[in-house]
């Protein structure tokens, strides 16, 4: 979703930085909280604090979630050209599914908004399955439309997403318009790159 699908990172950044403030810690830049995203909340709180505070990481959380979750959509939007592409996948008879270290609730709510219940599945973070690099939630996705590993394919804009698509055997396709970047990209060993949604119907034909 973040990175991919959505640009959330100017809300994920405000809802750091109130986060931090609330609790009496410096502001963060944008291209820090950038750096710092990934691996969900918890690790973003976390990266956010300074060392003496790293043992905050949990009660930084629940601010930031509560702050979050009330201004998910301020700055938020899909990227250009991934309504159009969501809507070509569909045509092509293309099952989909959302893979994300985010809350589950939040995730849905993201999704229904911009998206309408496109794509079919949505797969967050939920207490006893894995994050991400780990490849739980990407398996559980895959079940729930009928895919195997042969016939999937993982769409990620980071070098977690690289490695979450190695853990799990699938191919996969990476999108230098997220947070990472194509050099970052690069350097995690992704292959192909793609620099637009409409490059990924491309390579899919």
């Amino acid at each position: 979703m973040d990175g991919t699908l959505l640009d959330t990172l100017e809300d994920l950044h405000e809802a750091l930085n109130h986060t931090l403030a609330e609790m009496g810690y410096p502001l963060k830049t944008l291209e820090e909280t950038r750096n710092y995203v990934g691996n969900g909340i918890f690790c973003l709180v976390e990266r956010g604090l300074p060392e003496s505070a790293k043992h905050l990481a949990k009660e930084g959380s629940e601010r930031f979630k509560k702050y979050y979750r009330a201004h998910l959509t301020v700055n938020t939007r899909p990227y250009e050209g991934i309504e159009e592409l969501i809507e070509a996948l569909e045509e092509r008879g293309i099952r989909t599914g959302i893979v994300s270290n985010k809350s589950q609730q939040p995730l849905e709510e993201l999704a229904e908004y911009f998206f309408k219940g496109k794509p079919e599945v949505v797969t967050g973070f939920t207490d006893g399955i894995p994050a991400k690099p780990a490849p739980d939630m990407l398996f559980a996705a895959m079940e729930a439309v009928g895919a195997d590993k042969e016939n999937s394919l993982y769409v990620g804009d980071s070098a977690v997403d690289v490695e979450t698509a190695r853990n799990a055997g699938v191919k996969g396709v990476f999108c230098a318009w997220g947070f990472a970047g194509r050099e970052r990209l690069e350097k995690a060993g992704a292959r192909p790159i793609i620099d637009s949604p409409r490059e990924l119907l491309e390579y899919l034909e």
